[in-house]
């Protein structure tokens, strides 16, 4: 049998752990220390063993729990991301129906404002036909007016009168 000896920093130095999870695995194990050097207590290679064990166990029981978390985390994930991935869709297809509808608004209000011009212009036209139209007459009437009756057509005043 190997006589060797071990410390709790010894251990936890060869096992990668820390020295109060080396401790708590000799409070659970009942281990008594083999002597003592000083105020540190020494442990026979044994003890260590069953530490070693003790320790490996915990940490595969670790490893298993982790491994149960992440699996669940990975699938919490994936239907987050998927959630995600179908309101962006949404997003998207909203986007694209907002984008048309703006679209046809534009090109409606472009044929308003072409056909008003276009209505205008006629108005404008018309409206000064009109005014050329009457003035033409305006100035069909002056002429008459200022027109002299002919000789034939003309009567003395006194003509008139005694008609």
């Amino acid at each position: 049998m190997n006589s060797e000896l071990f410390t709790m920093s010894q251990i936890s130095r060869k096992l990668n752990v820390s020295k109060s999870s080396v401790y708590r695995s000799i409070s659970k194990l009942n281990l008594r220390e083999t002597s003592t050097r000083g105020k540190a207590k020494l442990y026979n290679q044994e003890a260590f063993q069953k530490i070693q064990k003790d320790l490996s166990d915990l940490n595969s029981k670790q490893f298993i729990n982790n491994s149960k978390n992440n699996s669940e985390l990975i699938q919490e994930l994936k239907t987050e991301v998927e959630r995600w991935k179908n309101e962006t869709d949404k997003r998207n297809e909203q986007i694209d129906k907002l984008t048309q509808l703006l679209d046809q608004s534009q090109r409606l209000q472009l044929d308003v404002q072409n056909k008003l011009k276009k209505l205008e212009s006629n108005t404008v036209q018309s409206r000064e036909n009109d005014s050329k139209g009457d003035s033409n007459d305006s100035d069909t009437n002056t002429n008459k007016q200022n027109e002299k009756p002919s000789k034939e057509t003309r009567e003395s005043f006194w003509k008139r009168l005694f008609r």
